[in-house]
């Protein structure tokens, strides 16, 4: 403000890119501070949103809440800026002329109302709800905004508790929470449900802080209410839709794996039941649920790679020579080629189980030789999972074989085709593997 005299302002982008205004202050001709009116824009200017998307970049805030709170910056009319200005000018004319001596009560009596009259009309210029209330917990008024969110009016709740004015549930939480705001002080940000007075239920979420008396000490609580009602319903259905995307992937990937063992004359179910021990065995592994259901969505696509396979081969009854087991070793390369590609978390967890579920414990098996730990886990999984279900069901080359065969087998290969911590895994589940082998029999 240097250079402006008393009783003008200057208005000022500030490097945020929104509108600051000043006007100064002065004391015997001493510019001893300025009153502000800032971080706004005007009605009638367009919005710059590739500089506030530059802007979120630079300094690493979330693109996306960054253009939200954007949205919240107030926005005046030049009249409205002018008036305020105007108004604001007064006051620091008559700060400036202050001294001592010559406060008469009846002045300050005026501008005060003048102060708290511009306080109610910019709160209701407004649009989000606010309301405040003293520190026994009782409203002392609220904006337009919050008197049509919830169909009050003034007089319906300035002077009442909340407990007078919404049903005993909510009531007890909007209490609870003020009196932890005014114990903890700071501030409180929280999400609720508010009830309008016609019945109508409103997802929210709550800001309050504290506002204070001269002394400093508490003198009750200010809360802004953001409606976000419309913002959880698109929620729930963009969740609805995604859970129909994984549905509808989930239903490719298990038809396109029993096409695959259908090819290849191998038990109906076995890519279901391969999936459910899967599932199991990741779970009780440590995986979480959403990764175990991945693992469970993605399993049936282990064998995909048999596509590329001759029938005479994949299907041949006898031992397979040497160079025909070679081409089969391939299948595993082939899906690898198939899936690698996709950016879906689903086909590229398939696309390293097609990999890898061949590989062994020890370094032996292929295509690449991995041993241990360098192994995928979901692979060393799923790796358990086939061949158990696979020597356990009788394929075109072989019968089933016995339980006890089974088990003595899995138990011999313990830290040499399979990982030894899975295996224990698998042993101490299994009963319940057998549950499932039972529920997704091939006689159904």
């Amino acid at each position: 403000t240097q250079g402006i005299r008393i009783n003008q302002y200057r208005q000022y982008k500030c490097k945020n890119n929104l509108w600051d205004i000043a006007t100064p202050i002065y004391i015997n001709d001493q510019r001893m501070g300025h009153i502000f009116l800032g971080q706004f824009f005007y009605e009638d200017e367009p919005i710059d949103y590739d500089f506030f998307r530059n802007q979120a970049r630079r300094y690493g805030f979330d693109e996306k809440a960054y253009l939200q709170a954007l949205e919240q910056v107030p926005r005046f009319s030049r009249h409205q800026v002018d008036m305020s200005m105007r108004f604001y000018s007064k006051i620091a004319v008559y700060i400036s002329q202050l001294s001592f001596t010559n406060i008469k009560i009846n002045e300050t009596l005026d501008e005060l109302y003048n102060v708290l009259n511009f306080q109610t009309e910019l709160m209701d210029a407004i649009p989000t709800p606010i309301f405040y209330k003293n520190t026994e917990r009782v409203y002392l008024g609220g904006n337009k905004a919050f008197d049509e969110f919830l169909g009050l009016s003034p007089s319906d709740y300035v002077g009442k508790t909340t407990a007078e004015i919404a049903a005993s549930d909510y009531a007890t939480v909007y209490d609870q929470t003020d009196l932890e705001l005014l114990e903890k002080q700071g501030q409180q940000v929280y999400e609720y449900q508010a009830q309008t007075r016609s019945g109508a239920k409103k997802e929210v979420i709550f800001n309050k802080a504290l506002f204070r008396n001269l002394s400093g000490e508490p003198a009750g609580i200010i809360g802004v209410i953001q409606d976000i009602t419309e913002l959880k319903n698109a929620q729930k259905q963009l969740q609805q839709v995604n859970a129909e995307i994984i549905e509808t992937q989930k239903e490719v990937i298990y038809t396109l794996g029993q096409i695959i063992e259908t090819r290849s004359q191998e038990a109906a179910k076995h890519v279901i039941r391969v999936a459910e021990y899967a599932y199991l065995m990741g779970m009780e592994f440590g995986l979480g649920h959403d990764e175990a259901t991945l693992l469970k969505i993605a399993t049936p696509m282990h064998d995909v790679g048999k596509i590329g396979i001759p029938d005479h081969i994949l299907n041949k009854p006898g031992a397979l020579t040497r160079d025909e087991f070679e081409i089969i070793k391939t299948h595993t390369t082939i899906g690898y080629d198939i899936l690698k590609k996709s950016q879906y978390k689903i086909l590229k967890l398939a696309a390293t189980i097609a990999l890898s579920h061949h590989e062994r414990w020890d370094g032996s098996g292929y295509p690449a030789g991995l041993a241990g730990t360098d192994i995928s886990p979901v692979s060393r999984i799923v790796s358990i999972a086939d061949v158990f279900d696979a020597v356990s069901h009788q394929r075109c080359y072989k019968e089933a074989w016995p339980l006890d065969q089974v088990k003595a087998f899995l138990t011999e290969q313990r830290g040499v085709m399979f990982d030894p911590v899975l295996i224990d895994i698998f042993f101490a589940n299994w009963d319940r593997i057998l549950e499932i082998r039972a529920d997704l029999s091939d006689q159904d």
